[in-house]
């Protein structure tokens, strides 16, 4: 027992003088559970829907289904937006959908004449798109309760009122898009991040341990060529791994896209060299492959939690959404579902292209600054 005991007193010494573990074990799952009660417990973000009705005779039945929309579906109702514009408003984010009401004449209502609710959805965010429509169709009873009151209908007559008739169109997307083929951009994007991360990690730190990267600091080559050098031999098997990633998705697991796959590979392209670089920065700072792993729960789950993977960014409060958009994997996320979902081009996704790219810049910097002064292991 005395023996065990000993041993035991040397781990936990071990532990308790290891700083950067202490703070990893007691900070980061505070953090990370913070993080996803926040997450789970704040309030989100209204729908944003436009609710337009071209007949004169339905306004009674369409300020009745804003009033409800408001109260009991938490949808912000914007106005101003006109059938023809409907598109261009979905394009633009005003509005995440639009319902069209017609026919819902109340004299023609008496007769039995069914009311028809056309909702456009945008489409490229299939959760709250989900939870929009059930929303919609819990609230046809109240609307048809509250229309048999006002019509002050018999009962014979009030059975003749008929819920209206939904529609669905949608802008991207579409029925054939199924749950998988909406949640495959964000799992390309993080299998693709997390793999070449840790892969880089571990590859650079083992080099460290060796006493390569030593003997390499003392050689003629330049700090910059030795990240280059590391950079590009490593990036040949993470693209080697993005190709077998992408051919799994798209020809055996048959995931539905739009965009081309070339498009795809160039997003892909990109999120793998800031990956790369961010593993071999985030290495220079460990000694050993146990502490490479402790920087996951602290660099890859609050970009799991917050880049839209798991959570749609509109619905997140909005001091979460400054967090989401200062993270790489919001915007390779936001990339691969306009490539794939709407079927946008390189140029209709530069903005996220380029903040990818200052990612990976800021992270060939940071790996270049701290080369020298971690090369080593002591």
């Amino acid at each position: 027992m005395s023996r065990i005991t000993a041993l035991a007193y040397r781990i936990f010494l071990q532990i308790a003088r290891d700083r950067r573990t202490l703070v990893l074990i007691f900070l980061v799952p505070m953090l990370v559970m913070g993080l996803l009660t926040w997450l789970l417990r704040s309030e989100k973000q209204p729908f944003r829907a436009a609710v337009i009705v071209p007949d004169k005779g339905g306004a009674m039945m369409g300020d009745l289904l804003r009033e409800l929309l408001v109260q009991n579906a938490r949808v912000k109702i914007i106005a101003g937006i006109t059938e023809p514009g409907i598109n261009e408003a979905l394009e633009d984010g005003r509005i995440q959908a639009a319902i069209v009401l017609r026919g819902a004449d109340l004299e023609e209502l008496k007769t039995g004449k069914r009311a028809e609710l056309k909702v456009v959805l945008e489409g490229s965010d299939p959760m709250s798109s989900r939870e929009f429509l059930q929303q919609l169709q819990r609230l046809q009873k109240p609307l048809l309760d509250t229309m048999r009151g006002l019509l002050s209908l018999s009962d014979e007559n009030a059975q003749m009122l008929a819920p209206p008739e939904l529609n669905l169109v949608f802008l991207y997307g579409g029925k054939d898009f199924g749950e998988t083929d909406y949640f495959a951009p964000p799992v390309i994007c993080f299998v693709a991040f997390f793999f070449v991360f840790i892969i880089t990690a571990v590859s650079f730190l083992r080099e460290r341990a060796q006493g390569t990267m030593e003997r390499l600091l003392a050689s003629p080559l330049s700090q910059f060529e030795i990240i280059l050098g590391y950079l590009s031999g490593l990036l040949l098997f993470a693209l080697a791994q993005t190709a077998v990633i992408l051919f799994f998705v798209f020809y055996l697991l048959k995931i539905h896209y739009l965009g081309s796959i070339a498009s795809v590979l160039v997003v892909e392209f990109i999120v793998v060299l800031g990956a790369s670089n961010m593993g071999i920065f985030f290495s220079s700072f460990a000694k050993n492959e146990f502490q490479v792993a402790q920087f996951i729960p602290l660099v890859v789950l609050p970009q799991v939690l917050l880049s839209g993977m798991l959570w749609s960014l509109e619905t997140m409060p909005k001091a979460l959404q400054y967090i989401a958009y200062a993270l790489p994997l919001t915007y390779a996320n936001l990339a691969l579902r306009n490539l794939m979902i709407k079927g946008f081009s390189l140029a209709q996704v530069l903005p996220e292209l380029l903040a990818l790219l200052a990612f990976a810049l800021l992270m060939t910097a940071g790996s270049i600054l701290t080369i020298r002064k971690f090369g080593a292991i002591n």
